[in-house]
């Protein structure tokens, strides 16, 4: 079972900062993740609609200017951290970097940005995983990057499964916690996809992931989370 970086190591840095994403490496995690939202003119790594929550300013994501972008700064004192700083800056690791898109103005500009960084930046696409709970956006990729491994989010625990998995390609299904079974995993998995659940820090809860053959966790604390699940795995027999 893999272990991602919930919007960076969050349990010790601010969530979707520069620096709690670049206290992640390839170290006791297998990705990391990570929200994005356009802006005015760019696109900035943050989770909420408005910065009221850890800014306190009164401000929509989607209306900052580049003259914001410049200047407002993250509760670890760094800019925000924009798509391009995350594509630059992760290019030298090999973790997976999973993308969870939030608001875009435009789908096709956000293809287009993404393209023209990894190809900048020498990123390896394939180390990419896109996900929303839009599933239009997700649409939309599988149509004009087909190479992207897609990752569908769920916060629902629905009755047919089967109808929300084939619309286009999928790598994996995101799974909220707090509304999944055993049953609901192991359908999923019968269609030859991965499942990953959020948002997971709690050891009961891992080991019960563990234990019914979850493919991946997002946790807070993605090092301890690593050392349950090493835990977890049978001895070697020599």
């Amino acid at each position: 079972m893999i272990v991602f970086a919930h919007r960076g190591e969050s349990a010790i840095h601010p969530e979707n900062s520069q620096v709690a994403i670049r206290h992640c490496n390839d170290q006791m995690m297998d990705g990391i993740e990570v929200d994005v939202f356009e802006t005015e003119n760019d696109f900035v790594i943050f989770h909420d609609r408005w910065l009221t929550r850890l800014l306190n300013i009164d401000k929509h994501v989607t209306q900052l200017t580049d003259y914001d972008l410049a200047t407002i700064k993250g509760n670890d004192g760094e800019p925000l951290p924009t798509l391009a700083w995350l594509i630059e800056y992760c290019a030298q690791f090999s973790f997976t970097l999973n993308i969870e898109i939030k608001y875009l103005k435009s789908i096709h500009k956000f293809e287009k940005e993404l393209s023209r960084l990894c190809t900048q930046h020498n990123f390896d696409r394939s180390r990419l995983l896109i996900s929303s709970f839009n599933h239009h956006y997700l649409e939309n990729i599988a149509t004009h990057l087909p190479d992207l491994k897609l990752g569908l989010l769920l916060a629902v625990n629905p009755i047919n499964i089967e109808l929300l998995l084939k619309d286009f390609p999928l790598y994996s299904v995101h799974l909220d916690m707090d509304c999944l079974n055993k049953a609901l995993i192991h359908k999923i998995q019968s269609f030859g996809l991965k499942v990953f659940v959020f948002t997971v820090d709690h050891t009961e809860e891992i080991e019960w992931l563990f234990n019914v053959g979850a493919n991946g966790i997002f946790a807070n604390h993605p090092r301890q989370a690593f050392n349950i699940i090493e835990q977890l795995k049978p001895t070697p027999t020599s």
